[in-house]
């Protein structure tokens, strides 16, 4: 039976039992429309299933088990995707760190740097530090909509050979301010013989 001549059926039904008065079981009308409509399906797919033994029913599982399965991919898929865009590295402009850059030197920066007991403060200052003696040595023009991929553009031109020691203090410092990380002791003093190493460049 098609799934137009079920429902066509199904309705003939409704509007006899409206005019009579008679009672008829709806759950077993509506399984009777969906087995219609799964056979319809499966027939037009060119998808054979097994006579189910319990009748509609069994269709109608497999109906459920379908969707439970589409929507556990879903779910999958949506929670995968909200993984790496936490993992991916966002982009993050100089705006919010300009009136350091602005209102301190580079040895004020330093200085800053190694009065703070905390790490993560320590690194912020010695990477503006490093922004700002970039700056000034030109190798880097600094405006507040610049970011890290900018910055490291401008390096490649201007002195490539300090592009992989900026590119370590730019990832511990996003590690430590915006991913909320901690560097361990020997993670820090890479990242502090990079800030060196950029800083003595001759």
């Amino acid at each position: 039976m098609r799934f137009e001549e079920a429902m066509d059926e199904v309705l003939e039904t409704s509007r006899y039992d409206f005019l009579t008065g008679r009672r008829v079981d709806i759950r077993e009308r509506i399984y009777d429309l969906m087995e219609s409509f799964l056979e319809w399906l499966f027939e037009n797919l060119g998808i054979d299933l097994p006579e189910p033994a319990s009748g509609g029913a069994g269709l109608i599982a497999v109906l459920f088990i379908i969707i439970a399965v589409v929507l556990v991919s879903v779910a999958v898929i949506v929670l995968i995707r909200a993984y790496l865009q936490t993992r991916a590295p966002k982009r993050h402009t100089l705006a919010d760190m300009f009136e350091e850059l602005r209102n301190h030197t580079v040895a004020e920066l330093l200085e800053l740097s190694s009065a703070s007991k905390n790490r993560r403060v320590a690194i912020r200052y010695k990477y503006i530090a490093v922004i700002l003696w970039l700056n000034e040595n030109d190798i880097i023009v600094i405006e507040p909509s610049a970011t890290n991929a900018i910055i490291l553009r401008q390096i490649k031109n201007a002195a490539p050979h300090l592009a992989a020691p900026f590119s370590q203090i730019t990832d511990a410092f996003h590690l430590t301010w915006f991913g909320h990380k901690d560097l361990n002791d020997e993670k820090f003093l890479k990242f502090d013989s990079a800030v060196n190493t950029v800083m003595k460049d001759e």
